[in-house]
């Protein structure tokens, strides 16, 4: 950035264009903001609301896709502005937000800023997942629905989650062979499934769309003969240069192996998925406070009833703040832009501003109950950090092994940022995305530190990898609330 050039201004600025994000833009600009909107990807939509590759535009478009579509049409007609294919690669203070796109400026400065950044998978790292042919099944989803692509011919789909049946009835549908379903959860057990029935159904109540969907990808498992096991998870990964079989095991209440329980399932493609977590990195780049809460996924901003955080005029919403679902998302992304109008000193009177927000509040707490039966249910125990063994890669980026990691906390490395240093371990591509729950959860095992009290890798602009000509310097009066610090390797 030129030193001479000045940030663009915004009233309200929306990081992500999922669920959540469209629904704050559309909530702000409906109440009299200007919101200018950013994304990551070409098309809005995120994970869940993917669209197809312009290549296939003309091509018939899945349920969540054809909803995405006419909610985006909503969100453009209400004025809201789009940066798409634009990486935030820093926050600083007083709310100036770093930018690389081709249409972005360097950088903006709002007034209001909604985050509404997504979350990643969870990975687990057991022996063969560096494999070819072993991919999260979010991947899958994507290369699916964005590119029409099957990556495999035979697959078996590992984890925990409803995601798990609504994949694997895309893969049967698009023509490939599911050999098995299995899901980790002890809890779907025919011994544990009809605990607390009430509870259950009164978190199920109104969850019809999501009901529907589970029942046709039961369906059309079901017709296909694909087994779907309860219980069970992956022990290892087998293959010289790729993926030909996977061996699976029952699991106790804490998810380990039992023995003697294990058996061996031919495949070309292992899908996994255990949940998600809330990509935090921008909360946590500004210096808002977080809590550590496993049920949402991990580290999460705390936040007020409207969904600020305890940094003023910073709205945290959707699974970047908590997972909860697409539709927890929604209603707290309408909240947080009504929020965030209402510092605009809108046309919309705030009285009525209020009211909207409190109409809001019934389908809210609904939400919250399916969070809390969600969590409940296929939230990982403990055994699924102790797959890995020995010789088993952990950061993939840098090639660092479980032995390695392990002898550098031998060594006095007691935090990651330490052991970070030692191993270079968090210092890849992903920067620490995908390792930092694995590496965080295997110094809380050495250690016998709580897994709240490790934390996360620090973070440090960039936050994401970006071209230099992006990091440009600051005046003297935008200096970040988060420096590059000398020696910091940028990639």
């Amino acid at each position: 950035m030129n030193a001479s050039t000045a940030p663009a201004q915004a009233e309200v600025v929306v990081v992500g264009a999922g669920p959540a994000g469209q629904r704050a833009a559309l909530s702000a600009a409906q109440a009299g903001a200007q919101v200018t909107l950013i994304d990551t990807y070409r098309q809005p939509g995120g994970q869940y609301y993917r669209q197809p590759a312009a290549e296939f535009e003309t091509a018939r478009r899945a349920n969540h896709q054809r909803e995405g579509r006419a909610l985006w049409e909503k969100v453009s007609a209400a004025g809201v502005k789009l940066l798409a294919d634009t990486t935030v690669w820093g926050l600083f203070e007083s709310k100036l937000l770093a930018l690389d796109g081709p249409e972005a400026p360097p950088t903006i400065q709002a007034a209001a800023l909604i985050l509404a950044t997504g979350a990643t998978e969870r990975s687990a790292a057991f022996p063969g997942w560096t494999l070819p042919g072993v991919m999260t099944s979010g991947a899958a989803q994507t290369l699916l629905k964005e590119q029409h692509i099957l990556p495999g011919r035979r697959f078996v789909l590992a984890g925990t989650g409803p995601l798990q049946l609504v994949v694997a009835a895309g893969l049967v549908e698009a023509g490939a062979e599911v050999v098995a379903v299995l899901e980790g959860s002890p809890l779907l057990r025919p011994r544990h499934a009809l605990r607390r029935p009430a509870q259950r159904a009164a978190a199920l109540w109104g969850q019809w769309d999501r009901l529907a969907e589970g029942l046709r990808s039961w369906s059309t498992l079901r017709r296909a003969g694909v087994p779907f096991h309860t219980g069970w998870g992956i022990v290892t990964a087998h293959g010289p240069d790729e993926v030909t079989g996977v061996t699976s095991a029952q699991v106790d209440d804490g998810w380990r192996p039992l023995p003697a329980t294990s058996r061996t399932l031919d495949c070309d493609t292992l899908c996994f998925s255990y949940g998600f977590v809330p990509a935090t990195e921008l909360t946590r780049l500004l210096g808002a406070d977080h809590q550590w809460r496993p049920e949402q996924g991990g580290l999460v901003p705390v936040r007020d009833e409207q969904f600020q955080t305890t940094v003023p005029g910073v709205f945290a919403v959707g699974d970047g703040a908590g997972i909860g679902g697409a539709g927890l998302s929604q209603i707290e992304g309408q909240i947080a832009g009504l929020a965030a109008a209402a510092q605009m000193r809108n046309p919309l009177d705030s009285a009525e501003i209020a009211d909207r927000i409190e109409r809001l509040r019934p389908a809210l707490r609904r939400e919250r109950r399916f969070q809390r039966l969600y969590a409940q249910l296929f939230t990982p125990g403990p055994g699924l950090d102790e797959l890995p063994q020995t010789d088993t890669v952990i950061c993939r980026c840098e090639g660092v092994t479980r032995a390695e990691l392990s002898d550098a906390v031998h060594k006095g490395a007691d935090t990651l940022d330490a052991v970070k240093s030692l191993t270079r371990c968090g210092m890849g591509n992903c920067q620490g995305r995908v390792c930092g729950p694995l590496v965080a959860a295997l110094v809380a095992g050495e250690t016998g530190q709580p897994r709240a009290e490790v934390g996360l890798f620090r973070v440090r602009p960039p936050v994401f990898p970006v071209p230099l000509a992006a990091l440009g310097p600051f005046d003297s009066d935008q200096q970040p609330a988060t420096t590059l610090e000398p020696g910091v390797i940028v990639r």
